[in-house]
């Protein structure tokens, strides 16, 4: 994980049974490294937070929260884009323009890191999904000041 990213504007520490209610909810389980990032870092913001998709810069503006009484609560994102968005794709963090960082569980229980452009699916579901990168970990070590 890179070490280097200072997180600011976060709530506070999330307990086990927080993570485990929205997990149970999704029917999925986290990766233990985003677990590990979320319960000191809930809806927290990353400095650095750009990354390079298909020779673009994107933002990782936020992290969505798993506490059900914050603005940006995960499984009220969910509810409010699922009908746009494939199964198994499953939001958890959000860049400035409705875009959203997704775990794609698609095809294991190991989830890769999609990147799902909200205008793009109102057209064509698969199409809004872009591939990041494999794991959590490869995300956070992705990240990286704006050169523009």
């Amino acid at each position: 994980m890179n070490n280097e990213i200072e997180w600011i504007n976060k709530n506070e520490e999330l307990d086990e049974n927080e993570i485990k209610y929205v997990e149970d909810i999704l029917y999925i389980k986290f990766p233990e490294d985003y677990i590990s990032c979320i319960r000191n870092n809930d809806g927290a913001y990353p400095v650095p937070d750009t990354f390079n998709i298909q020779n673009d810069e994107e933002t990782l503006n936020n992290l969505l929260s798993l506490h059900k009484d914050k603005g940006n609560f995960l499984l009220q994102v969910y509810e409010n884009v699922k009908d746009r968005m494939l199964e198994k794709i499953i939001p958890f963090a959000r860049d400035p323009f409705g875009n959203l960082l997704c775990f794609d569980y698609r095809d294991d229980v190991q989830p890769t890191i999609v990147f799902w452009e909200h205008e793009r699916a109102f057209n064509n579901k698969e199409n809004a999904i872009s591939f990041i990168c494999n794991t959590f970990s490869e995300l956070l070590n992705m990240l990286h000041e704006s050169e523009e």
